[in-house]
């Protein structure tokens, strides 16, 4: 009796076994699909925080030292550095800039793995700059350096991501509280 059972409905024994593996082919499809998703995700992010410090860091730099805007198309577009006011201002060609002390902190990065654009949330920061007039004419300090809150927007261009867009969100961005120790917990073994 069992042997008839098992062979009455062939037909629903092939159905079960298409659809056993049509959903394992959908869902080991579905991972791979997922993993390649967040591989490429994870990939974009990374070259855009890298391209974001490197090339807002050599942008402060060419800036200060009135160097070449040609160093910087390696990160940003041509339509970029030529609107740029900063690059095109020469706020610093009266003095040597000797030293300065840039800072930067990336608040957030959006970017969608089929995406061709990104943004990053980024402030800058140059607290001290140190520098020489060039002449004896030149009086006062050096101008300080303004710190902004920038949306920095990317752009994929022939397979390499360029800043395309500098989007002044805030000057003068409230620093992070650093973590401050608190003393009252601090025990003292005096003898």
């Amino acid at each position: 009796m069992a042997n008839k059972e098992s062979n009455s409905n062939p037909l629903g024994t092939v159905r079960r076994s298409i659809w056993f593996v049509l959903r394992a082919v959908l869902i080991v499809s579905l991972l791979i699909g997922l993993a390649f998703a967040v591989f490429t995700e994870g990939m974009y992010i990374s070259n855009m925080s890298l391209i974001v410090t490197e090339g807002m860091k050599l942008r402060a730099d060419t800036i200060l030292n009135n160097g070449p805007i040609a160093d910087l198309r390696l990160y940003f577009t041509e339509d970029l550095l030529d609107t740029d006011p900063m690059l095109l201002g020469n706020l610093y060609s009266d003095y040597t800039v000797e030293s300065y002390d840039y800072r930067y902190s990336i608040k957030s990065v959006s970017v969608l793995p089929w995406a061709n654009t990104g943004s990053v949330t980024y402030i800058e920061r140059i607290p001290s700059i140190n520098a020489t007039p060039v002449s004896d004419e030149v009086t006062g300090h050096v101008r300080a350096w303004t710190p902004v809150l920038y949306k920095i927007q990317f752009v994929k261009v022939e397979g390499s991501w360029l800043i395309d867009k500098l989007i002044v969100l805030e000057e003068n961005p409230e620093e992070d509280a650093k973590p401050t120790p608190d003393y009252s917990q601090l025990e003292t073994n005096n003898p």
